[in-house]
């Protein structure tokens, strides 16, 4: 009752009594939201429906930065629960249930051409077959236009198959991770590869590296000597950094720059505002 009370002062001209109203509002959170797109679908009012867009901006991206601080915070950072937040931030009605479908057919379907006698390369071999053969994964290239910042989200890569470096790379990296196969992002600068990590030999020695993969490129394995001669190639120092796996927080961080860039080239100024206060999340 309070509720609808509150939608008919939408159209308050008070702005403080507005401000009230709508603080009022957004303290209900998301179970409002659809209640207010039904109210907005019915309105012939301009300013009832700003309003309304606005009011409801705001409850989706505070509950997508609240999901991503709890996230951000667990001892563990599952790389699909943090990419479905961020594909929430475009797309906040997404059927995460769906998505989670997605992705485990896909890993059942490489689950069951694998066994504990494959070497590291067949493993990735098979991984490669069901990845982008049977399931035909690609990138997508835009010709020299601005990046589509939809080929980004988890839903869409899904759907189309067609992704471009990092969005492949992440997916392919959280179906290694769903496996439990000792593959890594690695974040090089405009790009986004694998590693396949080696077990260690001795008590107390660190996991090194197999070699890198390239999910942009069909699964194409390479070397250390392949990532110095990129970086030669780019006019970048061969920063450690570059060489060595990263974490879950430092990959969704490369997904907001990545998308706070494309926004910043599309002229979305708000979008761009609201990613850079989403990767102060993440500070780590």
């Amino acid at each position: 009752m309070e509720f609808q009370a509150l939608i008919s002062l939408l159209d308050d001209p008070d702005p403080v009594a507005y401000n009230s109203v709508s603080k009022r509002i957004f303290d209900l959170g998301p179970p409002a939201v659809h209640v207010l797109e039904d109210v907005w679908e019915h309105s012939f009012d301009e300013l009832v429906q700003s309003r309304i867009e606005q009011i409801v901006h705001h409850i989706q991206f505070e509950d997508i930065r609240k999901k991503l601080s709890e996230w951000s915070s667990r001892e563990e950072n599952d790389l699909l629960d943090g990419y479905c937040i961020i594909t929430r931030f475009q797309y906040p009605d997404v059927d995460e249930v769906k998505l989670r479908d997605q992705v485990e057919k896909i890993r059942r379907d490489v689950w069951l051409e694998l066994n504990d006698r494959l070497t590291a390369l067949e493993i990735v071999k098979v991984f490669n077959h069901i990845f982008f053969e049977v399931h035909e994964f690609s990138q997508k290239t835009e010709s020299g236009k601005i990046q589509d910042s939809g080929c980004y989200f988890l839903n869409n890569l899904l759907e189309s198959r067609r992704g471009n470096s990092l969005s492949l790379g992440v997916l392919y990296v959280l179906l290694a991770e769903k496996l439990n196969l000792p593959v890594r992002g690695v974040d090089l600068p405009g790009h986004f590869v694998a590693s396949y990590m080696r077990s260690p030999e001795l008590p107390g020695e660190m996991p090194g590296i197999l070699f890198y993969i390239n999910p942009s490129a069909r699964g194409a394995v390479f070397s250390r000597s392949d990532v110095e001669l990129y970086l030669k190639q780019a006019g970048i120092g061969p920063e450690e950094k570059f060489f060595i796996p990263c974490s879950s927080k430092q990959i969704i961080t490369r997904l907001l720059d990545d998308l706070k860039m494309m926004y910043d080239k599309q002229g979305d100024s708000e979008k761009a505002s609201d990613l850079k206060a989403l990767k102060k999340i993440l500070q780590y």
